[in-house]
């Protein structure tokens, strides 16, 4: 993201003046803003530092460094990036497991239990900051609330392995690879690649539907736009690959 440059993602156009990026504020940023500033006092620079408001109410950022990619070119591809992409999701839960929520704290996504941490709620490639090869960043915390450490890493597994069916435009690897990648992904991470692995994948990306159809009810343009380009179809098959590969899946992680 150059100087002066604007960026639309799948919900919030983003601008960056130097080095801060201004982003549309949500009934969330208060907590996420506390949530920052508290992962940072622990010791973890992989998140941007909020800078307040500007005069139209957007929340103010520090701009990370590095490149953002919406799906891992072929050249990121490698144990280095898996590696440091798990490596960071630890240190960054890590660091959240200590916040102190309060009563007041409004998230975009349901708390869930138990609350071992504050999950980024979208740890993917299109959020991880890279610089030589490795990811070093994470980025758009809109997505954050409570929940347990599995919940956050298995999306991850699912965008990173990535466990994805072959229809799907980000898909990469053969069954076998992506089976290692998931097995790899833990492992860094320091969690097991099990079958509560593959049924966390499955029960994300059905909230994840659930949550996309909800705001798309409740008035969002750009969540009506995500059904109507297929991204409901899209996981809905991916649900369908991993559940009809499990087997396969649990014998490829037990190879690593």
């Amino acid at each position: 993201m150059t100087e002066g440059s604007e960026l639309r993602g799948g919900v919030n156009v983003v601008r960056r003046h130097g080095d801060v990026v201004h982003r549309p504020s949500s009934v969330a940023t208060p907590a996420i803003h506390r949530l920052l500033r508290h992962v940072r006092t622990q010791g973890f620079d992989g998140a941007p530092e909020p800078l307040g408001f500007d005069a139209d109410g957007n929340e103010v950022l520090t701009f990370l460094h590095g490149q953002v990619h919406e799906a891992l070119p072929p050249e990121l591809r490698t144990p280095d990036l898996l590696d440091s992409a798990a490596v960071l999701l630890r240190r960054y839960h890590d660091a959240s497991a200590t916040f102190e929520t309060t009563p007041g704290d409004r998230w975009w996504l349901p708390a869930r239990s138990p609350a071992e941490v504050i999950c980024h709620g979208d740890a993917a490639p299109y959020n991880c900051v890279v610089r030589d090869g490795r990811v070093t960043g994470f980025i758009d915390f809109d997505a954050a609330h409570p929940g347990p450490r599995i919940w956050d890493v298995a999306y991850a597994v699912y965008r990173f392995a990535p466990l994805q069916a072959p229809s799907n435009p980000d898909n990469f690897g053969t069954l076998r690879e992506q089976g290692h990648r998931a097995a790899r992904f833990c492992r860094a991470y320091g969690v097991s690649a099990d079958p509560v692995l593959l049924d966390t994948v499955t029960d994300r990306l059905r909230a994840l539907i659930d949550f996309i159809r909800e705001k798309a009810r409740q008035g969002s343009e750009a969540f009506r736009s995500h059904i109507e380009d297929g991204h409901l179809d899209l996981y809905q098959t991916d649900i369908r690959y991993i559940d009809a590969n499990r087997e396969a899946l649990l014998t490829t992680f037990g190879e690593e």
